[in-house]
């Protein structure tokens, strides 16, 4: 059964040494990785924040750095203004640290983002100003439009739609695979800046042990912001904003032990927080607009 602990020896190791390994990235037994999604390139080694000659600078990608990334290594992001539209996997050893120097992520404030645009040849008219979208994956849904989520019409506990209901303006419901939406009069969706959750999870962890990520915003996927699927252990989240994903903002399963310090966990579709299985998770200094589930 999962449990909600106060357990000191996970948070204090890791949370004690977040600021000090950004001073002591140039130690040689912490290597920091630089991203940049405007002025880096994949060819880049990442070993610099700026672009130094042809080998040397920033990487673009998020999944560049993990590929290149060793135990206990760092990954800095820079703050562009513009999200990492990536999804990050932290498996195993090479994705783990110790417990005097964590493998960390870096976030400095940036966005990592789940969402697509919606192509405008997607938008199906079914109806006066009303119209339907069939998103290629199922099951979680989330509908963005100008970077926030949209009003969402659902089903009370004990009501079973059998035909989609009639929605206020500028709200949407999913039924049957499908989301659909009420625009205002003669306005049409293809014309807006919508979006929608594709990517399954921002962060999903297995087996990955010591691990801080810290400083992100992490929004707008599919299923979950961060999935601590099974033996994740001694992970740390200090200062994350997770906001506005399907299902949950934290999802702790199987054996993963996680602490989530200083964080905001707020407007995510089902849950805020998702406890399964044997799981564990420590929470303080922690905003939720909703007390932890546990199955």
């Amino acid at each position: 059964m999962s449990t909600i602990l106060d357990l000191k020896r996970l948070l204090l190791p890791a949370i004690l040494l977040s600021a000090s390994l950004l001073v002591q990235s140039k130690d040689a037994t912490a290597r920091t990785l630089y991203v940049n999604n405007r002025v880096g390139s994949d060819r880049f080694n990442g070993v610099a924040p700026e672009a130094v000659n042809r080998q040397t600078g920033p990487v673009a990608t998020i999944g560049r750095a993990l590929k290149l990334a060793r135990r206990s290594d760092i990954i800095s992001l820079a703050d562009t203004g513009v999200p990492y539209y990536e999804s990050i996997s932290l498996v195993g050893a090479r994705h783990s640290g110790t417990g005097e120097r964590p493998f960390m992520i870096a976030g400095n404030g940036a966005t990592l983002s789940g969402a697509i645009a919606v192509p405008e040849t997607a938008w199906q008219r079914v109806g006066t100003d009303f119209w339907q979208l069939k998103p290629y994956r199922k099951g979680y849904y989330q509908l963005i439009l100008d970077g926030k989520a949209v009003r969402e019409v659902r089903p009370q506990p004990d009501e079973n739609w059998t035909e989609v209901p009639k929605l206020p303006e500028g709200s949407w419901c999913a039924f049957r695979g499908a989301i659909y939406y009420q625009a205002e009069r003669l306005v049409e969706p293809k014309s807006m800046n919508f979006a929608f959750a594709q990517h399954g999870c921002g962060i999903t962890l297995y087996a990955a042990r010591n691990v801080l990520v810290d400083n992100l915003r992490i929004e707008h996927f599919r299923v979950d912001g961060v999935n601590a699927n099974d033996h994740a252990t001694d992970v740390v989240l200090n200062g994350v904003l997770i906001v506005e994903n399907g299902r949950a903002g934290l999802t702790v399963a199987g054996t993963s032990l996680v602490a989530v310090v200083g964080c905001q966990i707020e407007r995510n579709r089902d849950e805020s927080i998702l406890l399964k299985e044997a799981a564990a998770l420590v929470v303080q200094r922690t905003q939720l607009d909703a007390e932890p589930t546990q199955q």
